[in-house]
């Protein structure tokens, strides 16, 4: 299995978090199942192998467009993947998508969305043609990242109040107070909730809970004893059960369920 990340260019880093490439052709797997929980980030996907499957607990399974586009998701989802595994995925800061693309981002929440039905198809295509046709993931992110110059270079965004306070949240995995920033940036607090919920889908306030949370799931991805109390503690919980109550809405289990079930990619890779 090939798992490999690379770093936008200095032009993109305002907006771009990542560029990755995944891929798995041995033997095919009817029952390889990953897990993802919310993230706090957003992605573009291009998916050149076997059609895979997305489903939330206790619903159908989703069939996934062949290039696809991942709105804010609060809910954890498992992927079904019965075939051959190859992606090249973007994955984009909180605003990212809406300064390149000029896409607004609050009616695609919990959303993916096929990229045809969104951006030109002719570039889509060319794009995916050119990932397809070349072995090396490092090329495939190069054209990964040509594609996202593209919108950029014709769309000339600049970082406003918006992607630098978003980009705050993330930096700080949620522990900001919303007040604060809404002073640092000399913006209203109705101003800056409405502008934020446009560029990144969801209020600034429930957008620094999912980061938290999602910063925690990273940080036990792969481990099979976890100290909750330091973790809850340095991710700035006031209490156990707040921490839990949290943990709960956005995964769908209680810590200890979901350290003891939980089936993420790390734990495939060697």
């Amino acid at each position: 299995m090939l798992y490999q990340k690379f770093s936008p260019c200095p032009a993109l880093f305002p907006y771009v978090e990542c560029y990755y490439v995944w891929e798995n052709y041995e033997a095919e797997n009817e029952n390889f199942q990953v897990e993802s929980p919310p993230s706090a980030f957003t992605a573009m996907v291009f998916n050149y192998a076997d059609d895979y499957f997305v489903a939330y607990k206790q619903n159908p399974l989703q069939l996934m467009p062949r290039q696809f586009m991942v709105g804010q998701l609060t809910r954890s989802y498992t992927l079904h993947l019965p075939g051959k595994i190859g992606m090249a995925v973007i994955v984009f800061k909180p605003t990212g998508i809406a300064s390149i693309f000029g896409i607004s981002m609050h009616t695609l929440t919990e959303e993916r969305t096929d990229l045809k039905a969104l951006l030109l198809s002719s570039v889509i295509e060319s794009t995916f043609r050119a990932i397809q046709r070349v072995a090396d993931a490092c090329v495939k992110a190069k054209y990964l990242e040509q594609f996202v110059l593209h919108f950029y270079e014709l769309n000339c965004p600049e970082p406003d109040i918006i992607d630098l306070a978003a980009n705050q949240i993330v930096e700080k995995y949620g522990q900001v107070n919303i007040n604060d920033l809404c002073s640092e940036y000399a913006i209203s607090r109705r101003q800056f909730e409405r502008k934020f919920l446009q560029k990144v889908g969801l209020s600034p306030k429930y957008y620094a809970r999912l980061r938290r949370l999602g910063r925690i799931c990273a940080l036990i991805a792969g481990k099979k004893e976890v100290n909750w109390q330091d973790l809850y503690f340095d991710s700035d919980y006031y209490d156990q059960s707040h921490f839990i109550k949290d943990f709960t809405e956005f995964t769908g289990r209680s810590p200890s369920e979901y350290l003891n079930d939980n089936a993420e990619l790390i734990h495939y890779l060697k």
